[in-house]
């Protein structure tokens, strides 16, 4: 299968829980191993268990793509020890980069694939081409529909992306030519537009929340290109 339902102790908010690349998931500690093991089939991807900043709302702090990962610059050294020797034990050679900003929030702030990354308005033009070198592709400034948390209102992957449904046709031109994907306007969790916080996602599949309808389904798996 490549979507799935799924719950964090009855939360159907994944996205604020973890983050997916198409090399590795970042997940809250304490799930079931049942939960993870639907995570593991679905995304195709280790599942890396960690906290950041000693909270379980580790897809509101941590962002990133196939080459790194950013995280605030005050994470614990020992959950960045604890990250670090996960990957190493499963032969992952991506950075963690403990990025400096007075911005915290990156899961919200950043939303990135393979091939581009967009960030909040909120940020510096210094700390957007820091990015860029970190994260290895083109970064622009901007917003979604209005909102700054560009990484909540939005997933995208190397395969498609689904966007708040108050963005404009202008803006979803928009990301089509950065991110080189189709991107559409959907809802999760019945009728959340704040789509990034509802799921985890990569180019192999999506695990959505519990609450999420057959129909949003429906737009999702088209949205990130799961539908012949």
């Amino acid at each position: 299968m490549h979507i799935e339902r799924l719950d964090f102790e009855n939360s159907p908010y994944l996205g604020v829980y973890g983050t997916a690349t198409d090399r590795l998931a970042l997940i809250r500690e304490g799930l079931g191993e049942k939960k993870l093991e639907v995570l593991r089939e679905v995304l195709k991807v280790p599942i890396i268990e960690t906290s950041i900043m000693k909270s379980r709302i580790v897809g509101i702090f941590a962002a990133g793509n196939s080459n790194a990962i950013v995280v605030p610059w005050y994470v614990w050294d020992a959950e960045l020890e604890k990250i670090n020797g996960q990957l190493r034990e499963q032969g992952i050679d991506i950075e963690i980069v403990p990025f400096q900003s007075t911005l915290t929030a990156f899961g919200n702030l950043i939303l990135a694939n393979d091939r581009a990354a967009l960030v909040s308005a909120k940020f510096s033009r210094e700390e957007a081409k820091r990015l860029e070198d970190v994260l290895g592709v083109e970064v622009e400034r901007g917003m979604i529909g209005d909102f700054h948390a560009v990484g909540s209102v939005g997933v995208v992957t190397n395969r498609g992306g689904l966007v708040h449904p108050e963005a404009t046709d202008e803006e979803l031109e928009w990301l089509r030519d950065l991110f080189k994907v189709d991107v559409y306007v959907g809802t999760a969790n019945m009728g959340v537009p704040f789509v990034g916080s509802c799921m985890l996602a990569n180019s192999h599949g999506v695990v959505v929340g519990h609450l999420t309808t057959g129909p949003e389904i429906v737009k999702i798996e088209e949205a990130l290109g799961f539908l012949d």
